[in-house]
């Protein structure tokens, strides 16, 4: 995305960017996502998501956030919205996606009838990515994981949506097809990557800055070893109108 750099801070990450890029591919293709014309994303942040389905249609795609990205991306048009309240009029898109966003939501089961109310018949809800945080499991435990269940709980989200969404579109009345990513562990080799989660929790989940500092300093001596991973489900798929 030439001429563009996301903040540090940004969410989801870089990292998170990266390490889900598999399971987007997979929901664009099974989405027939080339094929639809107008496409939404739904907590777009910095429009990383947002800005990879512009390249792959060669279409504009809106990017609907609270605080919209400004400048944006190329080929990525901002919306200022709530996804509890879509801007839209009925039945004007051919895609909604979603990528780390329904867990945030106070009502993830609102957003998709929302998504439902601006699919035109036969329009797609793309979850590109959305984790079970309640089954991840830290080696060696230094805490973040539970921390970020915490921080998703105080911020009235729902840590376990993963594993919660095709029920959430099945009762939606969409037809789901929701995939379970494989049972793998990540290696985390670079502190940056857990500097960033620490970032948010800093404001999210109440911790104090000594138990801050006692987790990065965890984290850190962690990964320089080799040791830092992490086993997290992650959950996709499509849900048709």
């Amino acid at each position: 995305m030439p001429g563009y750099e996301p903040p540090h801070g940004s969410f989801p990450s870089a990292f998170q960017f990266e390490r889900t890029r598999s399971m987007r591919h997979a929901v664009y293709r099974l989405a027939k996502l080339s094929l639809r014309e107008r496409i939404l994303d739904v907590g777009s942040g910095e429009g990383l998501v947002a800005a990879e389905m512009a390249r792959r249609t060669g279409r504009v795609i809106y990017a609907l956030d609270l605080s919209p990205a400004r400048p944006g991306p190329t080929g990525v048009r901002a919306v200022a919205g709530d996804a509890h309240a879509l801007p839209f009029q009925p039945e004007t898109l051919d895609a909604v996606a979603f990528a780390f966003v329904l867990l945030w939501l106070k009502d993830p089961a609102q957003a998709l009838a929302e998504a439902r109310r601006v699919l035109r018949p036969g329009g797609a809800v793309l979850i590109l990515a959305e984790p079970d945080l309640c089954s991840r499991t830290d080696e060696p435990d230094t805490g973040l994981g539970r921390a970020i269940v915490r921080a998703v709980e105080c911020s009235g989200g729902h840590p376990d949506a993963g594993s919660r969404v095709a029920n959430w579109l099945g009762d939606e009345g969409f037809r789901a097809e929701v995939r379970r990513s494989t049972a793998q562990w990540a290696a985390i080799t670079n502190p940056a990557e857990a500097d960033h989660e620490l970032g948010f929790l800093r404001e999210r989940a109440g911790l104090s800055p000594g138990e801050i500092r006692d987790m990065a300093r965890q984290e850190r001596d962690a990964a320089f070893a080799g040791r830092r991973r992490v086993l997290l489900p992650v959950y996709f798929g499509v849900g048709i109108k």
